[in-house]
């Protein structure tokens, strides 16, 4: 067997692989490829270190640039990972159940089921299966296993009952996995309004997808025809997946639409206790006890609910949402919900339950969401978030260099601690309780916006932020360090609030 091609060889390679117009196009990407001036290489489909023959029928033209990729994968499978790169780029990452059928072809097929007693029977038109019905005596419903169509299922978007976005990594990670060995554990969907709706499992389900399988193990919920049965199923899935996600291993939801769900539930309960209880009653605090007694919620947990719903609304709402990852980490964004979390909402939002009732004078939950917006408004303006770009290895100008400074996760660390100063100084936090609520209050003056503002350019003009390449970088990446770093260049408290050192 034969390596290397002759020219004549090539030039067989470059007529059979032309299209009916005359051009010609890489094998890899489809872009046009121009002989004299593009960089190429003549490749094996099926790699010659796997046995692929040196035979004109497994010899294509690609470009230099995509075939450096390969290593001992076929042209097919390097295609095929250029096409989801391409994807997950044009989309930013936020890549769903759908965005992968649609890159393999695969279309929804409208469906008929009829029940019988002990069975289901799911008919396309064109395949046809039945299932044996079993009975799940939490959730009061019916339930089956089976190898489903792939064609008969799409996510589950019902207010979010499957929020992920599916990662990059771990679907190449299972796509790879699931080539050589089989799938232990089924998805999970529920079947309704005629149609398959997975809500778990996403990322295996893709991974098949991935690797051409024409049909799934699923484990799939039937949806009852009451209305408020059918409710009552959803909202115990969505608690159910939520958890299972949270806090019990596998991959956790990312943070954000962790967040996000939770306040979809936390609005239906609240729904529920304003109706039920006295208007005199209507508090925060009221209602974490209502979902402690009547909702048996672990009062951790209805606390975190609150603090979800709390903290969705302040990014909604705020000019740093452009910059906020969908996902907990992600190159592509400076931030993410956790490093929020962690960092400037703590520093900022009251996230404790409020006495106040809902819509007294001395609630400010609304006020609190217009303060947070001037805030980040202010952050965004003075922390030159507007310039920070994504490191891709190219040369940065000292603008970008100093805002991946300023935003880098060990930065943010130490330096939004001061966020609570600088609102104390700004609002004369006078009591305890004036320091714990921090935006919990009246709307900001331009006074005390001034002043914010003024703490700010202090903070973020600090010639640490333009110190040459070296020292600054190699610190801000070490998680001890940080406070240190700041102490010795003179970026303290005492100077953010007053200008002056030590």
């Amino acid at each position: 067997m034969k390596r290397q091609i002759s020219e004549q060889d090539k030039k067989l390679v470059q007529e059979q692989q032309r299209n009916q117009n005359g051009s010609l196009s890489c094998f890899i990407s489809g872009e046009i490829i121009d002989l004299i001036n593009d960089e190429i290489e003549y490749d094996h489909i099926l790699p010659y270190a796997k046995q692929g023959d040196t035979d004109l029928a497994n010899i294509r033209i690609v470009k230099k640039i995509y075939n450096r990729r390969k290593s001992d994968q076929s042209l097919y499978e390097v295609r095929d990972n250029l096409k989801l790169e391409q994807l997950f780029i044009e989309k930013k990452n936020k890549i769903k159940l759908q965005d992968i059928f649609k890159l393999k072809d695969i279309e929804q097929k409208s469906l008929i089921f009829t029940k019988k007693e002990h069975s289901i029977v799911i008919d396309d038109g064109v395949d046809k299966k039945e299932f044996y019905l079993l009975f799940d005596n939490i959730l009061e419903v019916e339930y089956f296993y089976g190898r489903i169509p792939v064609k008969w299922l799409e996510n589950d978007d019902q207010e979010g009952l499957q929020p992920r976005v599916i990662d990059y990594k771990r679907l190449i990670s299972l796509r790879n996995h699931l080539k050589f060995h089989p799938q232990l554990a089924p998805s999970i969907a529920r079947l309704i309004d005629r149609k398959f709706k997975l809500f778990d499992g996403q990322h295996k389900l893709a991974a098949q997808v991935l690797n051409n399988n024409t049909e799934v193990d699923i484990k799939v919920y039937v949806s009852p025809d009451d209305t408020e049965k059918a409710k009552k199923l959803f909202d115990d899935l969505m608690i159910t997946n939520l958890e299972a996600h949270s806090k019990h291993k596998q991959i956790p939801f990312y943070t954000s639409t962790l967040l996000d769900r939770l306040s979809v539930i936390y609005k239906e309960m609240l729904d529920e206790f304003t109706a039920k209880k006295a208007v005199g009653q209507h508090s925060e605090e009221n209602f974490i006890k209502f979902l402690v007694a009547e909702k048996q919620q672990n009062k951790k947990d209805a606390k975190e609910m609150l603090k979800s719903a709390i903290m969705d609304n302040a990014i909604e709402l705020s000019a740093l949402r452009p910059f906020i990852a969908e996902a907990s980490k992600d190159a592509a964004y400076p931030l993410s919900i956790d490093l929020l979390k962690k960092t400037i909402f703590s520093n900022t939002l009251y996230l404790e339950p409020s006495s106040a009732n809902f819509k007294a004078v001395n609630d400010y939950r609304d006020t609190e969401l217009e303060n947070f917006k001037e805030l980040a408004q202010l952050l965004v303006q003075h922390g030159y978030l507007n310039s920070w770009v994504q490191n891709r290895g190219k040369e940065l100008t000292d603008l970008e260099l100093k805002s991946r400074r300023i935003w880098h996760k060990g930065a943010v660390s130490t330096w939004s601690p001061y966020l609570e100063s600088i609102l104390g100084m700004a609002f004369n936090f006078m009591t305890h309780d004036e320091r714990k609520k921090l935006l919990y209050r009246d709307l900001m003056t331009s006074d005390q916006k001034e002043r914010i503002k003024a703490c700010l350019e202090r903070l973020f003009n600090h010639p640490l932020w333009d110190e040459p390449k070296g020292e600054i970088d190699s610190l801000l990446v070490s998680s001890t360090k940080q406070n240190e770093l700041f102490d010795r260049k003179g970026l303290t408290e005492i100077y953010v609030l007053t200008g002056q050192s030590k």
